[in-house]
């Protein structure tokens, strides 16, 4: 019986978890960057879903993408930015970033900005490795 390949998808995470006391004011992250932590999470489940549904159609590569949401946290703007050898994952990756569900944006993000629209940055890493293999697994996490 042949064994069934484990998808490993390595993704950077510049999201930081902040304890709300004892933190001075100028180092918590700015509202915007929050607003952006909270939808790369959403990117990153909605991505990592479906690509685990299809593991067998991943290899090596990987994909990086920005994306624009509106007030009411609706994709308006979608763009590839670099992808490695898998057209399958960039179509995956820019349809399930248009299917995704994200909050609208926070008052507090508007004001910050200026502007009521909000850019993101994303990229998956993946490669397939034969079960079994004697290679360690990385956290998943979401750029």
């Amino acid at each position: 019986m042949r064994a069934q390949p484990f998808v490993i998808i390595a993704l950077i995470c510049w999201a930081q978890v902040f304890a709300q006391s004892g933190i001075a004011a100028e180092t918590r992250p700015s509202a915007t960057r929050l607003y952006q932590s909270q939808v790369n999470v959403i990117a990153f489940q909605t991505v990592l879903l479906e690509f685990a549904k299809y593991r067998e159609r991943l290899k090596r590569g990987s994909v990086k993408l920005t994306f624009r949401l509106n007030r009411q946290g609706r994709v308006t703007d979608i763009k590839v930015v670099s992808t490695k050898s898998n057209p399958w994952a960039e179509a995956t990756a820019v349809r399930m970033i248009h299917l995704a569900k994200f909050p609208p944006i926070p008052q507090n993000v508007i004001a910050e900005q200026g502007h009521d629209w909000v850019d993101v940055q994303a990229e998956w890493s993946f490669r397939v490795e034969p079960s079994g293999s004697n290679r360690a697994t990385q956290p998943a996490s979401v750029k």
